[in-house]
């Protein structure tokens, strides 16, 4: 089979059995978390989870420079430095999870007066879920660079309808934290899934022995440059983010806060093609340049079914949303807007296929897109800073503004690279 069939196959595979799991989160996100919180509450949701993702940023850094160098070993079948690398990077999580909670501790008193929420363990619980999110990528990147794909497929397939049960019985009983505590269920269940599908891998004397910290001796040159990159990208992108749903939740009214949540759990399905395109094209694309190929068609291809999907996402979303609202319950306050979350979904999409092209180049350790990256997201983060915005469209013109600009950055290094190929 060659290489861009069996990309094609793989993601095929991924992809089914994530949507049948995107159902399932679909329905905990659109009607059992609304229902079960207050419209006081929705609006802190989102920057509360971005808090905990900030506070995960050194393990997103970890997780990404692991998976590049995990890639390229398992393409030259070293498995010995790929099961060190694992174990190595597992070690470094914890006292990185360790230190985020003593940080937490000192800036959630903060927050939860700034975002207007009682203070409770629902802080702690977001913390520790942007950990251990931030820590899934890197068993399922060992999972994808051994092409055990049916593993993640199982994982997504046990956490969603987990996920569902948890939300349903302990939104009533605990609020906030019943929310964080139905989040933390399906990365732990993915994770366990994972693990378990490399228990051979990470098991003591199995295969070739060689410690971690020969690993990281050998290597720790071409991981510091890289990961410094990688830094660079990952913070801007968060902060932005944090930026803009911080602003969102402390500018505008509950109820405006609340009508931005809802919004965004329709325009996040866009992110459901992404991810699955990102989770399998990652690894091939460090696989093709570890043997020195070109993956530009995989890329296109790739960005070419984010940007198709989610724009015919937007447009049924435009057509059928204000037509479905009024038929769900809690949803009544909400009608007026229902056709912006077509408008917010193609900021999403946008925004995925900028994330997706970016994921592509950092496989092939090329961060020339940083040039441009990084002035679109600072540039995007003084705007919502500075900018006096009080009302929901006007939030989503500027979204929508920062997201087009970077677009056209990206469209604009697309065509230089294959000007160069």
């Amino acid at each position: 089979m060659s290489q861009t069939r069996r990309f094609w196959v793989c993601l095929l595979l991924v992809f089914g059995a994530m949507r049948l799991a995107d159902a399932l989160n679909a329905v905990t996100g659109l009607w059992v978390v609304p229902s079960r919180l207050p419209a006081q509450t929705l609006g802190a949701l989102l920057p509360l989870t971005q808090f905990g993702a900030v506070l995960a940023l050194p393990v997103s850094v970890l997780t990404t420079v692991f998976a590049r160098h995990l890639g390229a070993y398992a393409a030259a079948g070293d498995a010995a430095r790929v099961r060190a690398l694992l174990r190595g990077t597992l070690a470094a999580t914890g006292l990185a999870l360790a230190a985020a909670l003593a940080v937490a501790t000192t800036c959630l008193p903060w927050l939860c007066d700034a975002l207007r929420v009682a203070h409770s363990p629902a802080g702690y619980l977001a913390v520790a879920y942007g950990l251990i999110a931030a820590f899934l990528p890197m068993v399922t990147a060992a999972a994808q660079a051994l092409e055990r794909f049916g593993a993640l497929a199982a994982g997504s397939l046990l956490a969603a309808p987990m996920r569902l049960g948890v939300m349903f019985m302990a939104l009533p009983l605990l609020g906030l934290t019943g929310y964080f505590i139905g989040q933390l269920t399906p990365v732990l269940v993915t994770a366990g899934v994972t693990l378990w599908a490399l228990r051979r891998l990470l098991a003591r004397g199995a295969g070739a022995a060689l410690p971690a910290s020969a690993v990281w001796r050998e290597a720790w040159r071409p991981m510091a440059r890289y990961a410094g990159k990688v830094a660079l990208g990952i913070v801007a992108a968060s902060l932005q983010t944090f930026v803009a749903t911080l602003v969102i939740r402390t500018r505008l009214a509950d109820d405006a806060s609340a009508g931005y949540y809802i919004l965004s759990r329709f325009a996040e399905i866009a992110t459901y093609c992404g991810s699955t395109v990102a989770m399998v094209l990652f690894p091939y694309a460090v696989a093709a340049q570890t043997r020195g190929e070109g993956s530009a068609t995989l890329r296109d291809g790739a960005l070419a079914a984010i940007l198709g999907g989610g724009l015919l996402l937007a447009g049924a979303l435009w057509v059928c949303l204000p037509w479905f609202f009024p038929f769900i319950p809690g949803y009544a306050p909400y009608v007026g807007i229902a056709p912006l979350a077509a408008y917010l979904t193609v900021t999403t999409t946008l925004n995925v296929a900028c994330a997706g092209h970016f994921a592509h180049q950092q496989a092939r350790n090329d961060f020339r897109y940083l040039r441009y990256m990084l002035p679109c997201a600072a540039l995007a983060c003084l705007a919502l800073t500075l900018c006096p915005i009080r009302t929901l469209p006007a939030i989503l013109h500027l979204l929508f503004a920062c997201a087009l600009l970077q677009a056209l950055c990206v469209a604009v290094d697309l065509w230089r690279s294959h000007g160069r190929a």
